[in-house]
């Protein structure tokens, strides 16, 4: 999983929850007794831990696995939400490859030469594969879905249509706005084969994905180095984040182009008359 930045060590320390109970509770028992001289110790307390507490290892590595577990849940309730609006086939994909990676997980924890070893940065690249395998999924479904409803032998016509007024069309108004026209089906034209080029890209990303993990899961029992899972993991993730650009500015295609309208395109004869018609006028 891609890490969010160093925590804030300083509001974790202030936010913890045996921090806050004892600030609370100093200033409960100060407000029955009146003793205010328990909130003045409970402060002084509090400033001594917020200047040695953020730097104690131990606190350090409790903040890392909390901040950790909690981009892991918001992490499965993404890819959940993502799997749920897959079709059936996308979602077995993605369902056999989580499979596949609890397998791994369990392998290598029976494996000797992983034994004592911290494993966990690896467990996180194999969550963050199925989170990338599901969003690439996701991405690929939304761009055939987009791609099947565009006729490009439509827009063609259109091309060639826009093309013919330009040359021919006698009123200068109608042969601006073809040119208009050509302009804004280019940019569709444009669209669609850079929608064309991801969806290639990904469905390949995602065979890569799915070949590699296998290979994982054949070998993580016979592995003698945990070096060589860290390669291919980071040799994947590499590939993957370069797709997943990729599926950023299909998405931003797809969902929020705001292409000009085409006007109805008309043939040079109807447009002479439709000059005509505005000259008798």
């Amino acid at each position: 999983m891609a890490n969010d930045g160093a925590p804030n060590y300083l509001k974790a320390a202030f936010l913890n929850v045996y921090n806050l109970s004892m600030l609370g509770g100093a200033l409960v028992a100060a407000a029955a007794t009146g003793d205010w001289a328990i909130v003045a110790g409970a402060l002084g307390l509090e400033a001594l831990w917020l200047v040695l507490g953020p730097d104690l290892k131990p606190f350090q590595r409790a903040v890392r696995e909390s901040e950790r577990q909690e981009r892991e849940k918001r992490d499965r309730a993404r890819v959940e939400k993502l799997m749920a609006e897959l079709p059936e086939r996308e979602w077995q994909r993605a369902k056999a490859l989580d499979e596949l990676r609890r397998e791994i997980e369990r392998d290598m924890a029976n494996n000797p030469s992983f034994q004592a070893i911290l494993l966990q940065s690896e467990l996180d690249k194999l969550s963050q594969l199925h989170s990338s395998f599901a969003t690439l999924a996701y991405g690929c479904v939304r761009a055939e879905t987009y791609l099947q409803a565009v006729d490009t032998r439509e827009l063609d016509r259109q091309l060639a249509a826009q093309a013919t007024l330009i040359e021919k069309a006698p009123d200068p108004s109608v042969r601006e706005l073809a040119r208009k026209n050509t302009d804004v089906i280019n940019k569709r034209l444009a669209t669609i084969k850079d929608i064309q080029g991801f969806l290639a890209r990904a469905r390949g990303q995602m065979n890569l994905i799915e070949n590699s993990v296998r290979l994982l899961r054949d070998q993580a029992l016979t592995m003698t180095s945990p070096d060589q899972l860290t390669e291919q993991l980071d040799d994947l993730l590499t590939g993957v984040d370069a797709v997943q650009q990729t599926a950023k500015d299909a998405e931003t295609l797809i969902s929020g182009g705001q292409m000009e309208p085409v006007a109805p395109i008309e043939s040079p004869d109807a447009a002479q008359a439709a000059g005509r018609e505005r000259v008798r006028g």
